[in-house]
């Protein structure tokens, strides 16, 4: 059945050329765009993808463009920032079609629901069949213009569709050797309040702004730039995540159970499931702090929990402080940039 899949990966960046190269190296037809051609020239001129990693060989594609209408396939794999999902929505809108699957790898926090209403302002009647994931599948890091490392593939990605999709048929729609990666959840609410990313990636960059910014310095993210009193106001705002969620009416894990899962590693605290997590040992630290892990995490991630929270009446001192300190030291009002729902809207979908 994967063999006669048709995969169009959206987004060349760490993840992109990641799922395209994997894909691709297990016999799928795999179509790749980057709405930047200047990216991707050099797979434009060869359509190879080199990796190296836990998955290793030259990767060739089917098909390689920055024009959507060039590659668009049944099964949309969405790799971009969430930052870039509207205008992502805006570009596949005309070529929608009710049997299709788009899925936002991931979707960070309402991503799929975000998805689903700016395809409906450009026109679209009939939804495709719109799934998000918890986190990225893969831990990994674009080495060159036409290459990528895989560090790792996690296990037991939670990934979920929206209201009135099968989620475990979705799956089995998916390449063969991407399901063993992938577990259901009943509901994107499951997905979205487990949205890891915002509390792994804002609070370590606002807390390390002088050492990302000093050109003298390069340091491991993970390894060098969460300490034990990082860690630490990691945990605060992780239980301010969970907290949103209980009144919410889910129960969702801890960021210490989800890396002992995805990793498949112990500690006694998230600062010992990190140094103890071989994956992260060579991830590097944003060369700026114009990251996605503020850019996106911030307004995408962290702002919609507080909003939510803010309506259901749970308190998030710690989430609102890393907040207020970011839009202060990027000079933008994330609070209004961001995603915000309504909970009413948010529960249609759920």
């Amino acid at each position: 059945m994967s063999d006669n899949i048709r995969v169009f990966v959206c987004g060349a960046g760490h993840q992109g050329l990641s799922m395209a190269a994997h894909l691709a190296l297990n016999n799928i037809e795999v179509n790749l765009w980057n709405r930047t051609e200047d990216h991707i020239r050099k797979i434009l001129d060869t359509g190879v993808i080199h990796c190296t990693g836990i998955v290793e060989g030259s990767a060739h594609l089917a098909k390689v463009s920055s024009d959507i209408s060039e590659v668009v396939t049944d099964l949309v794999m969405v790799t971009t920032p969430s930052s870039a999902h509207k205008d992502i929505a805006a570009r596949l809108a005309p070529f929608v079609t009710e049997d299709m699957i788009i899925v936002l790898n991931p979707g960070r926090t309402f991503g799929a629901v975000e998805f689903a209403e700016e395809l409906k302002k450009n026109g679209v009647t009939q939804l495709p069949h719109i799934a998000e994931t918890q986190t990225i599948v893969y831990t990994c890091r674009k080495s060159g213009e036409d290459s990528t490392t895989i560090f790792a593939l996690k296990h037991d990605v939670r990934i979920a569709a929206l209201k009135g999709t099968d989620t475990a048929d979705l799956i089995e729609r998916l390449p063969e050797c991407l399901r063993p990666h992938f577990t259901p959840v009943d509901s994107v609410a499951g997905t979205s309040f487990s949205n890891i990313g915002m509390v792994l990636h804002c609070a370590p960059v606002v807390m390390n702004v002088g050492w990302i910014e000093c050109e003298k310095v390069d340091f491991k993210y993970y390894y060098d730039g969460i300490s034990r009193s990082v860690a630490s106001y990691i945990a605060r705002i992780d239980e301010e995540r969970m907290n949103v969620a209980k009144a919410a009416g889910y129960e969702v894990e801890s960021l210490k159970e989800w890396m002992e899962r995805s990793y498949c590693l112990t500690g006694r605290d998230i600062y010992e499931c990190i140094r103890n997590n071989d994956a992260y040992k060579e991830i590097d630290a944003p060369p700026t702090i114009n990251t996605r892990y503020i850019f996106e995490d911030v307004p995408n991630g962290l702002v919609p929990i507080e909003a939510v929270g803010r309506e259901l009446g749970v308190a998030t001192p710690n989430i609102s402080a890393v907040i207020t300190v970011a839009c202060t030291v990027m000079n933008t009002d994330y609070r209004t940039t961001g995603r915000h729902f309504p909970y009413k809207l948010l529960k249609e979908y759920f």
